[in-house]
């Protein structure tokens, strides 16, 4: 057996970081998609609001579980042929997403396709965090998703109604396969940093587990309320190419939220980010349940001001906590498989018809997880904070 060439030291090659970039722009994609397939589904399926909140849950734990058994299989195998075996699963699970006509059929598909995409987002997590500059690949990386983002709530309500379902799993699919020739780009693999240790500060596997167990209830609010976004402005009357706009302005507002994160760091600790993101998250939850087209608007776009803001902060936390450096991969099993949660909590609180009164689950099962997350998060944030002033 041929050994895989191992790269050392960090990623410097402008086209390995490209492919990087591409490969994190396309992994959240079936995430970014759920308020739309989930409107489709009820359409085009007949499923009931409740179904829909179950196969949005089902769709991430595909990315959760692929993401939970990344440390175990991202540095001793090929990165062509892991990206090649993943993108080949998201064309099949599309595939089969498209010939599915009910919800055991959809929720089986969906959840191959998303374990593709999880081995995607571990390989470009992985890529991008062996630069020498990290913070900013990521940045690029979140950028460009946020920019396909916007894209796709302004132009998919309109092709979704004209041709149902099977477009958003065509779209997908086509953008899988544009991507495979920029898989050479990537290296074959790179070697563990030495120095991987030294960057933790402060930090404990007790603390680490806290601070993932932080991390997925924030990321259980935000699943939640994400699932069922596109539903509650259905039931708020709103048209579906108005809901679309307020989604691709909240991807605008997400961008914002990118940039102030980055440009605050922590001059400031990370407290004051956390607690002020937080709050402003509960504020949005209840702007969402007001049944007006300003009040939808306003309420979509701050709870994704304030998602993008906030975690940052906490995936910075996840880091720092790390006595070893190795475990940072299961930051994305602790995101995905809490968002694959949320609308799970949400639909055992729902009715079968989803009147649109009981909707109001996704607001209050939201301010909960995100309470629990600033119990858990905001002492932590504040023990970081006095260690970063004591080192200065």
């Amino acid at each position: 057996m041929t050994a895989i060439p191992v790269q050392q030291g960090k990623i410097t090659s402008n086209k390995s970081i490209v492919a990087g970039l591409l490969l994190y722009m396309l992994a959240p994609i079936g995430m970014t998609l759920i308020p739309l397939m989930v409107g489709a589904a009820v359409t085009d399926l007949g499923l009931s609001d409740s179904e829909v909140g179950y196969l949005a849950s089902i769709d991430l734990m595909g990315l959760a579980f692929i993401s939970i058994t990344a440390m175990l299989w991202i540095r001793r195998y090929s990165w062509h042929f892991i990206a090649r075996i993943s993108l080949g699963v998201v064309i099949l699970g599309n595939t089969l997403s498209m010939m599915s006509d009910s919800f055991a059929a959809i929720s089986a598909a969906r959840f191959l396709t998303e374990m593709g995409s999880g081995g995607i987002y571990a390989l470009a997590l992985v890529t991008l965090g062996e630069t020498k500059s990290p913070d900013r690949s990521y940045s690029f990386g979140i950028a460009s998703t946020i920019a396909l983002s916007v894209a796709i709530f302004l132009w998919f309500p309109s092709f979704i109604s004209e041709y149902g379902i099977d477009f958003i799993f065509t779209v997908h699919i086509a953008l899988a396969v544009l991507i495979f020739p920029f898989i050479a780009w990537l290296p074959e693999t790179v070697a563990v940093s030495k120095d991987a240790s030294e960057e933790s500060s402060g930090g404990s596997i007790p603390l680490m587990l806290l601070c993932f167990v932080a991390f997925a209830f924030f990321m259980m609010a935000e699943g939640g309320v994400w699932a069922y976004v596109e539903r509650i402005g259905a039931h708020a009357g709103l048209t579906a190419d108005f809901v679309g706009q307020a989604l691709a302005a909240s991807q605008v507002a997400s961008f914002a939220a990118a940039l102030l994160a980055s440009a605050i760091s922590i001059k400031i600790g990370r407290s004051a980010p956390i607690v002020g993101g937080m709050v402003l998250f509960l504020v949005s939850l209840y702007f969402l349940q007001l049944p007006t087209a300003n009040m939808y608007l306003l309420g979509v776009c701050l709870s994704q001001f304030a998602w993008i803001f906030v975690l940052p902060y906490l995936m910075a936390m996840c880091v720092q906590s790390d006595p070893s450096g190795k475990y940072y991969v299961l930051i994305t099993a602790f995101k995905m498989g809490g968002f694959s949660m949320g609308p799970a909590a949400v639909a055992t609180f729902i009715s079968g018809d989803g009147v649109g009164s009981s909707l109001v689950a996704a607001s209050w099962v939201g301010a909960v997880f995100l309470l629990l997350s600033l119990v858990i998060a905001l002492p932590m944030s504040l023990r970081f904070d006095k260690f970063l002033r004591e080192s200065q």
